[in-house]
């Protein structure tokens, strides 16, 4: 049997072992828990992240220059989170944690200050800030048990659009001088025309359920972008039974919609089916001018369908609503859009 005795300069170190190894457990606990926890927190951060974007963009789609769009964009924003949880836990987005204003970044308000003066409102931010627990790092010396995480989203209107991408609906009520909130009926025909955009778009197909032709139409809407300023378009085709088209189409798209109980768009909560994005109509580009044969697209503007189509007439009880936001752009090259004097189409941009 041997025994090892420490002799030299290593006899009165021994010892120290035990403190070099204590030393690097914690050292080696600190890199592990900064792992982990780091990994968590970008976790829960873009958990947050992601639900603040969505309740800002729903909380935005809802803004319509009335205190009532101020109102559902706090509930469409609350609503949006509900499926958001922030490290198992739900984010619990509260009416204080959303803002307005007109400009884009400065100036918010809260509900009751948007909803006095709703009219520039375009703009909703959503922020919270919540506290994470920390796994590991919490035992490094200097280091608390919890951090603080944070996010914030900006959504609002674009400008008006001047072209509409998947989805322009074919009905071109008259021009007239339309005001916001304000029911119409619009008769067929006469009150409106539906145009001839099968051989532009390449409609039918089977679209909108199988309808084909003007019912395919009038269910999903044109597919490709159109834009003011383009055309001739015709009116329908001379087919048997226009009306049966207009009222079969008009029919499938209503039904479609997850909110069909009749009623004013400021009740509205559906997936946007019964919402027609719709042209204005001229005889020239450039001007507004009497319709005397094919028309060219002047302005894009938007109405909801608070009742189902009349199957007798093809009559639509609509509520004019202006600034409805579609699938669009502001192109160039295209005309400028409002220059019916009507609220044109925007669309929603999640700024940061």
């Amino acid at each position: 049997m041997f025994n090892i005795v420490a002799k030299g300069p290593f006899k009165n170190q021994a010892g120290s072992i035990l403190f070099v190894v204590a030393a690097g457990i914690v050292v080696f606990i600190g890199i592990a828990g900064l792992a982990i926890d780091l990994g968590m927190l970008y976790n829960v951060r873009t958990d947050l992240q992601n639900a603040m974007d969505a309740a800002a963009m729903a909380g935005a789609s809802q803004l319509d220059g009335k205190a009532s769009g101020i109102d559902r964009a706090v509930a469409q924003a609350l609503a949006a989170t509900n499926n958001y949880y922030f490290n198992t836990t739900p984010v619990d987005v509260t009416a204080g944690d959303v803002t307005f204003s007109a400009n884009r970044d400065s100036g918010y308000v809260d509900q009751g200050s948007a909803a006095g003066s709703p009219a520039g409102i375009r703009f909703v931010k959503v922020a919270k800030q919540k506290t994470m627990d920390l796994a590991l790092l919490k035992i490094v010396p200097g280091v608390g048990s919890t951090t603080n995480v944070s996010a914030v989203a900006v959504a609002g209107q674009s400008p008006p659009i001047n072209e509409v991408c998947d989805g322009l609906v074919p009905i071109a009520p008259e021009p007239v001088s339309y005001v916001i909130g304000s029911l119409y009926t619009l008769h067929f025909p006469g009150g409106y025309s539906i145009l001839n955009l099968i051989p532009m778009i390449g409609g039918g197909g089977g679209r909108g359920g199988g309808l084909g032709g003007i019912g395919d139409l009038l269910s999903v809407g044109a597919q490709g972008c159109i834009g003011i300023g383009d055309g001739p378009f015709l009116p329908i085709p001379s087919v048997p039974n226009p009306l049966a088209d207009v009222v079969a189409g008009l029919a499938s798209r209503f039904n479609s919609d997850t909110d069909t109980l009749a009623g004013p768009y400021s009740t509205y909560s559906g997936n946007g089916r019964r919402i027609l994005p719709v042209p204005i109509v001229s005889c020239s580009p450039t001007s507004l001018c009497a319709i005397t044969g094919p028309s060219f697209i002047y302005d894009l503007v938007c109405f909801f369908m608070n009742s189902p189509v009349n199957p007798v007439t093809g009559d639509i009880t609509g509520e004019f609503i202006g600034q409805c936001n579609s699938n669009g752009k502001l192109d160039p090259g295209k005309g400028s859009p409002g220059l019916s004097g009507l609220p044109g189409q925007r669309r929603i941009v999640l700024y940061r």
